[in-house]
């Protein structure tokens, strides 16, 4: 008979214990988000110039299902400068419109780290226990 560790009292004991620490980490990292992007839109607005660079990309997500996807481009939406235009569950893609390219590949860059944040909160009961 096999045993599954990821539903064992005290693994389910440990991630309920941890579930805090997770949400503050997370709470941490996207108020900081918050902050440099309002620091940025109103640097934009009160200084004379433009330095945007604006552009809709398509991010390819690994958000499992409708909830993780929907909190990824909502959490997009709330970050000053980004909006989620489209949520494409079928291709796990979303349709972001940045007023701050940069390049391809640090926009990239900066979402996954807000989705690694993310999924860390919305799969901590689901993951495989730590060895």
């Amino acid at each position: 008979m096999t045993t599954d560790r990821r539903n064992s009292p005290r693994v389910l004991l440990t991630r309920v214990l941890t579930l805090p620490v997770v949400l503050v980490r997370f709470g941490i990292y996207f108020l900081w988000q918050l902050v440099t992007a309002n620091v940025r839109v109103a640097r934009e607005v009160l200084t004379p110039g433009l330095r945007m660079d604006p552009a809709i990309i398509a991010v390819p997500t690994r958000a499992n299902g409708t909830l993780e996807a929907v909190l990824l481009g909502n959490a997009i939406s709330l970050t000053p400068g980004t909006l989620t235009l489209e949520v494409d569950e079928e291709h796990r893609v979303l349709y972001v419109h940045t007023l701050y390219l940069g390049t391809r590949e640090a926009f990239l860059g900066e979402v996954a780290r807000l989705e690694d944040e993310l999924l860390r909160v919305s799969r901590h009961f689901s993951k495989e226990p730590r060895r």
